[in-house]
């Protein structure tokens, strides 16, 4: 025991030389240093350096820059609006003859493609013309091909002129019936090719209607078997790619805005806001809330507005004097109290610079303070650019 005491008050000592302390500093700068090493190069830059990004981490990152111009400053209207459907994307289906449904294609909510099958019918009316069709069209093969003989036979002259220009007056009775017996059948919504198939196909009586555009089925009034009168509605087709909003506004804010006006519709739900088109002013008055109806055309591609649903619309009404700079809202960035954008110096180099804005309007924000005209400013991906900036480590060099 008393040899373990003093082996171990030997190695106490050694370590509190200077000798050994200053190896065990040296040890502990090595360590620190490759530290360092693996943190790319030494730590971050410090506050208010540049960030320094290569081609492909902008590319990356998705960052889009605009050189800002000074502008006029855009009034804009705000009022509540309703989604409705885009009434010239909107096609109705009807039987245009009595009939019965014979058969069933598409179903409620089923998105179509033009010229696919909704419904088959079923009527003894349009198997009656296209009997009249068939006779008119074999009248009319007969009368051609008697021409066509008698042609030949009048210049041989075996033939009177006379009995040459009866069978011509046949032909074009007959090409008559023919047009008309045709004309009857597309009346009904018969294609071409299912007439000129008539022959081959032998289907009398069937009538398959078939969708006008495309789109999705957003009315179905019909049974298996049901007596269907001619003109009535069937199914209604809407292509919602692209929908109205209706607005309505009072005298004293209608100043300004016309047909081609911007605007921006905000969803109330998700605050997802829209490109829109003032396509139409109302000329008339709302006599009883004394309103002046506009209409928007929104395009919605990802099917997420819906006729019936609330929106905010923001309308531009015309410019102001002042000109300011005008960026999109995803170009301002907070951080804590501050509201920042991130200007390219340089091809690869951002600075963070602080900014005074005025009210966001039309998904466009006004910056009153810290951007001068000429200077490039990032308008895309900025919030990647202030994510890495808060956290200190975003500036890698890449050379």
């Amino acid at each position: 025991m008393k040899k373990i005491i003093i082996v171990i008050s030997t190695i106490v000592l050694l370590m509190n030389t200077p000798v050994f302390a200053e190896e065990a500093g040296h040890a502990h700068e090595e360590k620190a240093g490759q530290h360092v090493e693996a943190g790319h190069g030494g730590g971050h830059e410090e506050e208010g350096a540049p960030i320094k990004l290569s081609p492909e981490q902008i590319k990356q990152a998705g960052i889009k820059t605009l050189v800002v111009q000074h502008q006029a400053e855009k009034r804009v209207v705000t009022a509540p609006g309703i989604v409705s459907q885009n009434g010239y994307h909107l096609a109705e289906v009807t039987a245009l003859i009595d009939a019965v449904v014979d058969a069933r294609h598409v179903r409620l909510g089923d998105k179509v493609k033009k010229g696919k099958r909704l419904v088959t019918l079923t009527s003894s009316a349009l198997a009656q013309s296209q009997a009249d069709y068939l006779r008119a069209e074999a009248a009319f093969r007969t009368s051609k091909l008697d021409l066509q003989r008698l042609e030949g036979l009048v210049k041989e002259k075996i033939v009177s002129q006379a009995r040459f220009q009866q069978a011509q007056s046949s032909y074009q009775a007959a090409r008559a019936n023919l047009s008309a017996a045709k004309a009857s059948l597309s009346s009904y919504g018969m294609r071409n090719r299912d007439i000129d198939a008539l022959m081959t196909t032998k289907q009398y009586g069937k009538l398959v209607l078939r969708a006008p555009s495309a789109g999705t089925v957003t009315a179905d009034t019909f049974h298996l078997g049901q007596h269907i009168a001619a003109g009535t509605r069937l199914m209604q087709i809407v292509d919602e790619s692209s929908v109205w909003v209706e607005v309505k506004l009072p005298q004293s804010q209608i100043e300004g805005i016309h047909a081609g006006e911007d605007a921006l519709v905000t969803t109330k739900t998700n605050k997802t806001s829209y490109p829109a088109k003032v396509i139409n002013v109302y000329h008339q008055l709302d006599t009883t809330t004394r309103t002046v109806g506009v209409r928007l055309e929104v395009q919605n591609p990802e099917d997420v507005l819906h006729p019936g649903m609330f929106v905010t619309a923001e309308i531009q009404s015309g410019h102001g004097d002042a000109e300011v700079s005008l960026l999109p809202e995803q170009a301002v960035q907070r951080q804590g109290s501050e509201l920042i954008v991130f200007i390219e110096e340089e091809p690869g180099h951002f600075e963070r610079r602080e900014v005074e804005v005025g009210k966001t309007s039309m998904g466009l924000i006004p910056i009153t303070k810290g951007v001068a005209e000429g200077e490039r400013v990032v308008v895309q991906g900025a919030f990647v650019l202030a994510s890495e900036l808060a956290k200190s480590g975003f500036a890698v060099h890449n050379h």
